[in-house]
């Protein structure tokens, strides 16, 4: 899958990318709110990681963007926060809400739930 991992912590983001590219995916990086919307305005990512404390713009309001846009509303999102409290808020954002840290079995069910999903949408508009 085409992943873009969105983490203004360097080591967070490198690590993710670095993992999911081990695991057979393409992940591509950015470190705040305003390069992930550029590259979601020219990348085809079939899943997007997002921290919702990033210094410029929040994670939440990065996938408000995506779903208020026809072509990217169908995008599956993963928040990725430190803050238990936030998670009720993200919820209607987000496909999946994780709290950090997370394991591996963690990120590669929700890979999985992301291709089910791809898989189904395919299907559909066949």
């Amino acid at each position: 899958m085409n992943a873009l991992v969105v983490d203004d912590n360097e080591s967070v983001a490198d690590s993710l990318a670095f993992l999911l590219d081990c695991y057979g995916h393409h992940a591509v990086v950015a470190y705040d709110g305003e390069t992930a919307l550029a590259l979601l305005r020219t990348g085809a990512f079939e899943i997007t990681f997002l921290d919702e404390n990033l210094p410029d713009i929040r994670g939440s309001s990065v996938a408000r963007s995506l779903r208020d846009a026809p072509a990217r509303a169908g995008a599956f999102l993963v928040s990725m926060t430190g803050d238990a409290h936030s998670e009720g808020d993200l919820a209607r954002l987000f496909d999946v809400c994780l709290q950090k840290p997370f394991s591996c079995e963690v990120l590669m069910q929700v890979i999985e739930d992301a291709r089910c999903r791809s898989n189904a949408v395919t299907l559909e508009a066949a």
